[in-house]
């Protein structure tokens, strides 16, 4: 269950960062699960590599591109989060990012948002807008220990409702 997760955190990355443009905009069309989920291993591959290789570099770039392109990290990476939004502010915002409406209405298709219900909507609209938040957090210890302790243990119940690598289009 926690890799289609990882794979629904990877669309949405995906999704948000069409939606903020600029800079952010990912290269490509969206991966679906079968080439999400060999890039993944093939980074999981070079990363352990890099640290077993003398000769690392060439490793370390192609898992740092991956990572891009995976968006890896960026929802529960404060490092991640923050770079992310920096590159918000550049764009002058996102309204994606300003309410649990707004979030759903960018990032969800409608075939998505009708599955999973307004209730589960709100519900993984909050969740990812809180990791967001969180990552300002990230500058006292404590208090981001705290912020994510929190939202740690609502990631097992979390909702799964995307569906394979649609980007804005209703899927129905």
């Amino acid at each position: 269950m926690e890799h289609l997760r990882e794979y629904q955190d990877y669309l949405l990355a995906y999704r948000l960062r069409a939606v903020i443009g600029g800079q952010a905009r990912p290269r490509g069309a969206p991966l679906a699960l079968a080439a999400y989920a060999a890039r993944r291993l093939r980074r999981q591959t070079l990363a352990r590599e890099v640290a077993t290789n003398a000769d690392y570099r060439a490793a370390l770039r192609e898992v740092e591109r991956l990572s891009d392109e995976l968006s890896f990290g960026m929802w529960h990476d404060p490092v991640e989060t923050n770079a992310l939004l920096r590159q918000v502010v550049a764009v002058g915002g996102c309204p994606a990012l300003e309410s649990e409406a707004a979030f759903a209405e960018a990032l969800l298709t409608p075939g998505e948002r009708r599955r999973a219900g307004p209730a589960a909507t709100g519900r993984l609209a909050r969740y990812y807008l809180a990791l967001v938040r969180s990552a300002a957090t990230y500058l006292d210890a404590d208090v981001f220990d705290r912020v994510r302790g929190a939202l740690d243990a609502e990631r097992a119940d979390l909702p799964l409702v995307v569906g394979q690598a649609s980007v804005a289009v209703d899927d129905a």
